[in-house]
């Protein structure tokens, strides 16, 4: 009789190396990269990586993607990234001593800018993540659904729209659950995510509200997105 057990010891195992967890952080945020880009990242020969990525595939915590002469390696999944944020608040609470060194921990400098904005598998996250969707549920642009989802409304869709037009209104309706909850890492909260919410941050990125910070999963806040993002001041 097969049980639950050793299929949930080999995929411990995988996330267990120092190097696959470096590969799997590094993945978070939900972009795809080459083996010798991760190899270099992690600290590792390429034959090395390429044995750590062979096994994420086979073990579906990764996923290949062909292109040309390269292949871009990602996260296989969405529930995958919520597995490992998962784990990353189980290392904190364990790992802090009480939410007073939490805090600390928080304004060091490396993790304040996690903190203030990141990419979580390609949705927004952090302070910034968690004031995004407190807004839209604010104003009546977002609201849930029956399925314990949540979908944009009429209002919302035209304003969102306006504030991005370069974004494909159709995107907003695809999906079996476009929008969903993520408890945030930092926040202990919930922000955004789902197709929808990465739709948002690409839109984001493409209007200069928002930079990548190289090497990292951090985002830095752009002069345009200050007054969208920290004031509100939205349509």
């Amino acid at each position: 009789m097969t049980t639950a057990e050793p299929r949930l010891a080999r995929i411990a195992a995988a996330i267990a190396d120092a190097t696959r967890a470096r590969v799997l952080a590094r993945l978070l945020d939900g972009r795809l990269y080459t083996a010798g880009e991760l190899a270099a990242h992690a600290g590792v020969t390429a034959p090395t990586m390429s044995a750590h990525l062979k096994l994420l595939v086979d073990e579906g915590l990764a996923r290949v993607r062909p292109q040309g002469r390269h292949r871009y390696f990602g996260l296989a999944d969405g529930d995958v990234a919520h597995a490992l944020e998962a784990l990353l608040r189980v290392a904190d609470a364990r790992e802090a001593g009480g939410p007073a060194a939490d805090l600390r921990r928080w304004q060091r400098p490396g993790m304040r800018d996690l903190r203030h904005a990141r990419s979580c598998y390609g949705h927004l996250a952090g302070e910034l993540g968690v004031q995004w969707r407190d807004m839209l549920l604010a104003r009546g642009w977002v609201q849930a659904t029956a399925q314990g989802a949540y979908g944009v409304t009429e209002a919302g869709r035209a304003a969102l729209v306006e504030l991005m037009p370069d974004h494909p209104s159709e995107r907003m309706r695809s999906g079996e659950r476009p929008l969903y909850d993520c408890v945030d890492w930092s926040e202990r909260r919930d922000h955004f995510a789902g197709p929808l919410a990465v739709a948002w941050l690409q839109a984001m990125l493409d209007r200069g509200w928002l930079r990548r910070v190289d090497g990292s999963r951090a985002l830095a806040l752009l002069p345009p997105g200050r007054g969208a993002l920290v004031e509100g001041q939205l349509p």
